[in-house]
Formats: structure tokens, C-alpha cells, sequence
């Protein structure tokens, strides 16, 4: 295990019904609140209200703004945190999925700054600017996924150039996130199904990219894993199963905490290529590496045979009595696809839209610029060049 630093100053907030803290926490934190948030789900179903009413019963002011597209994206970004400014905000609260508490973080930064948030994106240029003052952020989320409220990046779409990218500061860990699985009760399946596969992706990668000698924090990845296989179905056929949705919501916040992985490192290929993807066609996060994972697997699994094999046993209960550890490996990747499949997630490139590979090379190039440490290629037990990035998308054509 190698030495490493945990650092979570976030107030974590957890249950059902703790939405009804907001307003006193937030009168903490500031006066007047700019609410970042999606343009449907949250005020279809009353919660945009439910939480301005509760601010209001503690004496804070809100500003909503409710324009964050599933992938945000800059120019939307600049105009919130502009819209901070002029209305005097000094709080900044996410309210919804992944995407409305990063474009929280990013206007926070924005609006304190009064600078184009793209700057603070690491897309790949000389000189990253590091930020030097946020709003303070409270995160609010109604879907397990992400993990955004217990962390202090997020990512960002320049729509213009086709680039998705990360960004992230000490600043802009939340003060506050206030967990309330009731809030999930009403996501639609398919965001539901998307989130879980999110929460999955999120620990699986430090897993299979990170050193060997982690027991605990390949243990505690696979427990995550295993918790979600278990809840997502029921939280699927049952949407009112609070203990599903607390156990989902959990899962959420810890798998990209920090918690999970510290002293084994580990990279994210393949959030770097659904990154790229995304920025090409829009499509959400979850389902992107839902129809990624499976390919990059298949393509990783011979060099990596031992860490894959024990993935299989431990997650899948697969007897390795007289098997090599290549053929645990092997059927441990089948046991993923079954689990993708039974829950409408094994796909190809056509069920999200895309029909062809013309794309496919301008995406490697993209991913390898942002993503690579030396601008060669992705860090993975099978190193990814960008011919090895461009035939796992074709792989999925």
C-alpha cells in the first residue's frame, strides 16, 4: 500500500426526511442562495419549492436557476454565475443528479471569481488557472450516482469544441450535503438503472487500474459493487423501497468520497473515454460507461488475469477449483455482461444513437490530449494508445 493523505472536511447529512435541515444549515453558510438545478424533475415533483420554502422559514433568500443540461456546459456555467453576482448570492446550493452539483461547484467558483469557468477545466493546456476563492456550495442530491456531494470536483462540457473535462479544488468541497433518499423516490428507471451503473464504474476502476496488497480498499470497492447489484433491481421494480434507495444513496456518496481507494492510486480509462463520447453525442454519463465497460474489460482481462480472477470470486462466487486464473477472470467478465444485461444495460453503440466510427478517431485524440499524464496514452494494465481507444469503440459498434 502506498502512503497517501484522506482529506473529507464535508458535513455528510443522511437519511430520509433530513432534507427539512436545509434552511438552518444554510443560514450558516450565507443570506442569500443561488439554486443550481436540472430544468424538469426537480420542480415536476414539488422539490425546487420544498426547499425554497424551507429557506424562506429560516430567514435565507433564493435564486433559482434552473437551465443545467445532463452534460453542463460552459457557456451555461458563465451565465449562472454571472446571474450570482448580480443578484447578490453568497451561498450556492446543487440540487438534483451529478449534473446540477457540479455546475453548483463550478458556479461557486464562477461567481466568486468572476472568470470564465473553462479556465479551471483541465483540458489539456500549459496552464490550468488554480482557483483562488469559491461560494460556499451545500449539495442537495435526488440521484445516486455521481458521487459530487462528498468530493470537490466535477466536470465540465464545452459544447464548441466537443471537449469534456475535469475540474476541482480544496474550495469547492461542499460545507454541507444533506443525503435524503426520499428525494430519489421519483427518478425515472432509466436514471435510476444509469446512476447504478455510475456508482459501479466509480469503484471498479481504482480496482482494476490500482497496486496490488489493497485488501481493504479492493474489499470495500467490491462491497460497493455487490450493494448495488443487490438494491439496484429492487429499487427498479420497487421505486418506493427507501431502505433500496437509502442503501443506493450511500453507495453514491462513498464511492467517490476518497474513501475507497487511498494507498493504491489507480486511473480512470474509462471515464476518460466516456468522456469523450459524451462530448460528441450527448449522452448520459451512466449509460456511457454501461456501454463501455464491458468492451474494456474484455480488452484488459488477459493482462491483468489475477485482480479480474479475483473480482469473480469474490463478487461473483465463482469456485476457482480447477480453474486458471485467466478462465476466473474470463467468466467473471461474463457475470458483468449478465448483470448489464439483466438490467437493460448491455448495449451497442446503435442503442444510444450512434451508427457509425467516423467520430471515433477525433474522440481517441481528445481523450488522449486531456487524459494522458504524457500525452501518449491512458493509464491501464493494458496501456491504451489511441488505436487501442479507438478499437474498444469500434468493439462496441
Amino acid at each position: 500500500m502506498q502512503n497517501f493523505t484522506f482529506y473529507l472536511p464535508t458535513k455528510l447529512i443522511f437519511g430520509p426526511g433530513e432534507i427539512a435541515q436545509v434552511g438552518a444549515e444554510a443560514k450558516k453558510l450565507g443570506e442569500r442562495a443561488m439554486i443550481v438545478t436540472g430544468r424538469r424533475s426537480s420542480a415536476a415533483h414539488g422539490i425546487i419549492n420544498r426547499v425554497t420554502d424551507l429557506l424562506e422559514k429560516d430567514g435565507v433568500g433564493a435564486v433559482v436557476f434552473d437551465k443545467i443540461e445532463p452534460n453542463p456546459r460552459t457557456s451555461t456555467i458563465d451565465e449562472a454565475g454571472a446571474l450570482a453576482r448580480k443578484n447578490g448570492c453568497d451561498l450556492v446550493i446543487g440540487l438534483g443528479g451529478g449534473s446540477p452539483m457540479d455546475a453548483a461547484k463550478a458556479v461557486a467558483l464562477v461567481a466568486a471569481e468572476n472568470h470564465p469557468i473553462w479556465d479551471y477545466v483541465n483540458h489539456g493546456q500549459a496552464v490550468v488557472k488554480k482557483p483562488l476563492a469559491a461560494l460556499p456550495v451545500i449539495e442537495i442530491p435526488t440521484l445516486a450516482a455521481t458521487g459530487s456531494e462528498a468530493n470537490s470536483g466535477g466536470v465540465i462540457t464545452n459544447w464548441e469544441t466537443h471537449e469534456k473535462a475535469v475540474f476541482g479544488s480544496p474550495l469547492l468541497f461542499p460545507k454541507v450535503s444533506i443525503i435524503d433518499p426520499e428525494l430519489t423516490v421519483t427518478v425515472p428507471e432509466d436514471y435510476t438503472i444509469d446512476g447504478g451503473i455510475d456508482i459501479i464504474c466509480h469503484v471498479m476502476e481504482g480496482f482494476f487500474t490500482g497496486i496490488d496488497d489493497t485488501p481493504i480498499q479492493d474489499r470495500f470497492s467490491l462491497a460497493v459493487v455487490r450493494t448495488v447489484m443487490d438494491c439496484l433491481p429492487v429499487a427498479v421494480k420497487e421505486p418506493d423501497n427507501i431502505s433500496a434507495r437509502s442503501n443506493l444513496s450511500w453507495a453514491s456518496a462513498v464511492a467517490l468520497s476518497g474513501i475507497i481507494g487511498p494507498g493504491r492510486r489507480g486511473s480512470y480509462p474509462l471515464h476518460a473515454m466516456q468522456h469523450a463520447l459524451s462530448a460528441y453525442y450527448d449522452i448520459s454519463h451512466g449509460r456511457g460507461l454501461a456501454l463501455l465497460l464491458p468492451y474494456l474489460m474484455e480488452y484488459t482481462y488477459p493482462t491483468r488475469p489475477s485482480k479480474y480472477a479475483f473480482m469473480a470470486r469474490e463478487l461473483f462466487g465463482i469456485d476457482p477449483e480447477g480453474k486458471s486464473e485467466l478462465e476466473q477472470a474470463k467468466l467473471g467478465l461474463e457475470w458483468m455482461i449478465d448483470f448489464l444485461r439483466s438490467v437493460g444495460r448491455f448495449m451497442k453503440m446503435k442503442d444510444v444513437g450512434i451508427s457509425d466510427d467516423s467520430r471515433f478517431e477525433k474522440m481517441a485524440e481528445d481523450t488522449i490530449r486531456i487524459y494522458s499524464p504524457n500525452k501518449q496514452f491512458l493509464v491501464n494494465p493494458r496501456p491504451l494508445f489511441k488505436e487501442d481507444i479507438v478499437r474498444i469503440f469500434r468493439m462496441a459498434i
